[in-house]
This record gives C-alpha cells, sequence and structure tokens, in this order.
C-alpha cells in the first residue's frame, strides 16, 4: 500500500521545509537524490555572537548516534548575512547530514544559534523555539530545476524585526547555493 513517507529528517526544533513523498517510487527517487547529494539545502539561523569569517567551509567529526559511537565527518559551508548587536544572520549549506550539524557547527564558530537548549548553554534571550529554519531546497529532476523556499514562522520574523536584523533576498539565496 501506498503512504505518505517522510523522505529525510529536521530536529524536532528546526522549522521549515521538508520533502515528503507520496508512494514508495516517489521515496525511492528522492532517496538516491539525498544520497548522491543531488538535493542542495540552505538553512537560515539566527546566532548569538559572531564568527571569525564572514564565510567559509567548516570539516569536522561529529560523534554519531549509533552503539558503535564512531565519529564521521561533516562539512558544512556557512556565510554570515549581517552582524548586528551580539547577533549574526547566516545561512548554512550542509553538505552531509549529520544529526544536529548545523547546531554543532554555529557551536564550534563560537556562535550558538539562539534558542538553542542543547548547544548554546548561554542561551541570553530565553527563547523555547531553536531560531533555525531549514529556509531552501533545491534539486534537479528530468532535467527540470526545482527550488522551494519556506515562509519564515511568526516567532522567527519578531525576532528579526525587534532586533533590526534584515531578511535573507532570494537572489542572496541562490547566489549563496550556486557557490557553496
Amino acid at each position: 500500500s501506498d503512504k505518505y513517507n517522510l523522505v529525510h529528517r529536521l530536529d524536532r526544533e528546526t522549522s521549515g521545509l521538508l520533502i515528503i513523498a507520496k508512494n514508495r517510487q516517489s521515496t525511492k527517487i528522492f532517496g538516491k537524490l539525498f544520497k548522491d547529494h543531488k538535493i542542495s539545502k540552505v538553512y537560515l539561523a539566527i546566532c548569538q555572537g559572531h564568527p571569525k569569517n564572514p564565510e567559509s567551509e567548516i570539516n569536522l567529526s561529529i560523534a554519531a548516534k549509533n552503539k558503535n559511537n564512531k565519529k564521521s565527518n561533516s562539512i558544512t559551508r556557512y556565510k554570515v548575512l549581517q552582524t548586528k548587536n551580539k547577533l549574526s544572520n547566516i545561512l548554512f549549506v550542509p553538505k552531509t547530514g549529520k544529526t544536529h550539524q548545523i547546531r554543532i557547527v554555529s557551536q564550534h564558530l563560537g556562535c550558538p544559534i539562539v534558542g538553542d537548549t542543547k548547544y548554546n548553554k548561554q542561551n541570553k534571550y530565553n527563547f523555547e523555539k531553536l531560531k533555525l529554519n531549514a529556509h531552501m531546497l533545491q534539486f534537479y529532476m528530468n532535467d527540470n530545476k526545482y527550488e522551494f523556499t519556506s515562509k519564515l514562522p511568526t516567532d522567527f520574523l519578531n525576532f528579526f524585526r525587534n532586533n533590526n536584523l534584515k531578511l535573507v533576498s532570494g537572489k542572496e539565496l541562490k547566489t549563496f547555493l550556486n557557490i557553496a
């Protein structure tokens, strides 16, 4: 019997886009696209602090969630869009798909994500919701390019407004995605 299937996952606290397949065949197709790194994802995060470099690629070993607890490599590209006061508005493009990858990378950069109760021990903004959004997906299928952009949740938008942060433009997203 055909049923809807999650093709990939987001952390429970992360908002944004998620691919759900309508049947087994679609699940296999999208699963292969992910396995072959043919789907690009851009995440938008509001972070507490500023990374040293405004743009870079980070290669980190992250402990796997399995019985062997072996570490595996994660690769993440990032670009700082704006810094204001003690906040940074950052785009992340994970090249690998490890659990909590972006949250761990932002902590490693010295600017954990606002609202992250696991990796941001000095969460000064005391938000219940993680300020991390799976903001854009891009992939090619049957010689066609598909792009999807999420609407930001109200609490995310309010945080931008209340802290005078600028919203990312579609052009900035596409430019970064094409070089990442």
